[in-house]
């Protein structure tokens, strides 16, 4: 993976984390938010 790509990846998931409304858009959720929700329907 070359600097630049990295970079990239880097600023998109800082953007995810400072706005929730971005990540709904792409469909990604939080990870730890996901696990929770799937043992609450256990």
């Amino acid at each position: 993976m070359e600097a630049a790509q990295r970079i990239r990846l880097i600023r998109i998931i800082e953007k995810m984390e400072k706005n929730p409304a971005f990540s709904n858009k792409l469909g990604i959720k939080n990870t730890s938010e996901y696990l929770a929700e799937k043992e609450q329907k256990k």
